[in-house]
């Protein structure tokens, strides 16, 4: 029975036997990609892997990569010995640079196995990877505000006028003699927006121009002003041209021109500060009109007159400018208004010549005489009298052959009328004879 019983396992395992089959690795090589799909400007990394069912003993051939800007090659062994492995991988890197598909195989790829040392095998693989175009996120398109108004505007302590629109851009506010600060607060409409020009600000006697500017978030400016008017201690009130004006009394208002030395007058029985000229003992005193517009006038201390000052100054030549007398004025010439300096000049010009004449005083020496201005070359010269008396001269015999022409053309008609008058009574009373006969 024992027999019998052995008899059976031993078939049995031979029975076994004949149907498990070990697994074994087939000659041959696998070509594998890292990632099957991947973005333009990523790489992938491609392995071609032999493999053998006992060694691989040695390699040949090679892996060529190219499509979506790829073109590499690996060299496959090249006739080296292997380990002792079954596997035997060789590895690269390829970098997609367009998208597309990349493709991946093999060429020339032989190998040696271990169990047959003297016969090369041909084997093959290939690998396909695709490459998209990068996913671009659009970001919603953001509108930038363009909201650039004040939502207030105010002096702390004072009432601006009139009273605050965001659509009124000018205001006007009158403060104490004295005030040398003021405490301007704005409020913008749109917090993205930016104000400058609001907070304290330093201020001075008579009309101050102070700017408010709010800029938008999207760039667009819009400019608030405030006329912070100040007042001046006890003015003193004038009249010119039937206009009312206050004679500047603080020093600093407007700078003084050159060659004048700082005094003091009385106007109205106020002393007043003003400016003297030791050589033309001209006097300048600062005057404003309502709109705190200042300027300089001559002012005559013994006429109580004011004249506005127009100083110019021309290299080292410092002029005052004046009002040409009617004696000076040379024949022909009409008065015409120029530019100089930023300052508008009364001149007087010939046949709209590019030379205009002047009447000015030299502050420097105190003459008085004639300037040309050459409109072209925008310079300014004493005139040559040699010039001036010339022209005089030519224009008086101009004048005086025209005058001995008219009185010969008029003795030549009367002389000819008294020549035909006389004539023509001798016809007549030649006719009367011969009637009479």
């Amino acid at each position: 029975m024992k027999k019998i019983i052995n008899k059976i396992f031993i078939f049995g395992i031979v029975f076994v036997s004949m149907f498990w089959t070990e697994e074994v690795l087939a000659a041959g090589i696998s070509v594998t990609a890292s990632s099957s799909s991947i973005t333009k400007g990523d790489s992938v990394k491609i392995t071609a892997t032999f493999t053998s069912d006992t060694m691989v003993y040695f390699t040949e051939g090679t892996l060529v990569c190219s499509g979506a800007g790829v073109n590499n090659k690996l060299e496959l062994g090249s006739g080296q010995k292997m380990n002792d492995t079954a596997t035997f991988p060789y590895s690269f890197s390829v970098k997609a640079t367009s998208s597309g598909t990349i493709t991946c195989s093999t060429s020339g790829a032989k190998m040696v196995e271990g169990s047959s040392p003297n016969e090369w095998k041909s084997v093959s693989g290939s690998v396909s990877v695709t490459v998209k175009e990068p996913v671009v996120i659009k970001k919603p398109t953001r509108e930038y505000s363009s909201n650039n108004y004040l939502k207030s505007l105010a002096i702390d302590g004072f009432d601006i006028s009139p009273s605050f629109d965001k659509e009124t851009k000018e205001y006007s506010v009158e403060v104490p003699n004295g005030t040398e600060k003021v405490n301007i607060k704005a409020e913008k409409a749109d917090s993205s927006a930016s104000v400058k020009g609001d907070g304290e600000e330093s201020v001075t006697e008579g009309v101050n121009k102070i700017e408010i500017k709010v800029t938008a978030e999207n760039g667009n400016e819009r400019v608030y002003v405030i006329n912070v008017t100040v007042k001046e201690l006890d003015p003193v009130e004038v009249t010119i041209d039937k206009k009312k004006y206050n004679i500047i009394r603080k020093e600093g208002i407007i700078d003084p021109p050159e060659n004048y030395e700082k005094d003091t007058i009385k106007i109205n029985d106020n002393d007043v500060l003003c400016y003297r000229n030791k050589v033309t003992k001209v006097v300048l005193v600062g005057i404003k009109d309502e709109s705190g517009n200042a300027a300089y006038y001559i002012y005559d201390e013994k006429k109580n007159t004011y004249t506005k000052y127009n100083g110019i100054k021309v290299g080292n030549l410092y002029l005052s400018v004046l009002d040409m007398p009617k004696d000076k004025i040379p024949d022909g010439y009409i008065k015409k208004t120029f530019e100089y300096d930023g300052k508008r000049i009364d001149g007087y010009v010939l046949n709209n010549s590019d030379f205009y004449l002047i009447y000015a005083q030299n502050e420097t020496t105190g003459k008085i005489g004639l300037y040309t201005y050459d409109r072209k070359e925008a310079t300014i010269q004493r005139l040559n009298d040699d010039v001036v008396n010339g022209y005089k001269k030519k224009a008086d015999n101009y004048f005086l052959y025209l005058l001995i022409s008219i009185g010969v053309l008029a003795i030549t008609i009367i002389t000819f009328s008294i020549i035909l008058i006389k004539k023509r009574d001798n016809r007549y009373k030649i006719k009367n004879k011969k009637r009479i006969m």
